[in-house]
């Protein structure tokens, strides 16, 4: 009996941390979370299973939802790429035979186009221009979970004279 009062106090326990946290993140009240979420708990804190392992999270839950908001983190992008401008080689850095890669490391929004771009290595003569072209760029949306969301990576712009 001590048993079935000690599991009874650990969910109960766990479901006034579950409770706590989501009002803290922001999702009590929202479509979808909280009641739905409060039923589920309150039939696991009712009827605890003597040797069952604890069932998963439901995938449809707001925890998840809120996830996919946050922003993916992609590696290279440059594979991605719908189009990818080439950019206009300075004349300043042509003349004096600056050449070389500018990594540029880009935030592409849900649809594809890219919201931030900055250079993060190269030549300083060629970064403006490589992260002029990285704003021109388009992508193809990164779904995850089936929603689109936002990805940070890197293009690759490389400059060499001719």
């Amino acid at each position: 009996m001590l048993v079935y009062g000690l599991r009874l106090l650990v969910a109960l326990i766990t479901f006034g941390v579950g409770v706590t946290a989501s009002s803290l993140l922001g999702l009590k009240g929202k479509a979808g979370c909280g009641k739905h979420a409060a039923s589920r708990a309150a039939v696991l804190v009712a009827a605890p299973a003597m040797d069952a392992p604890p069932p998963p999270a439901p995938r449809n839950s707001c925890y998840f939802k809120k996830r996919a908001a946050a922003v993916v983190h992609g590696g290279v992008l440059d594979g991605k790429a719908v189009s990818k401008p080439a950019p206009l080689y300075p004349a300043e850095a042509m003349s004096t035979g600056v050449r070389g890669a500018v990594a540029v490391r880009v935030l592409v929004g849900e649809g594809g186009l890219v919201e931030t771009a900055e250079a993060e290595s190269g030549p300083f003569m060629l970064r403006e221009a490589a992260e002029e072209a990285a704003r021109l760029a388009r992508f193809s949306p990164t779904l995850l979970s089936g929603e689109p969301v936002k990805v940070s990576g890197y293009v690759t712009y490389n400059f060499g004279l001719r």
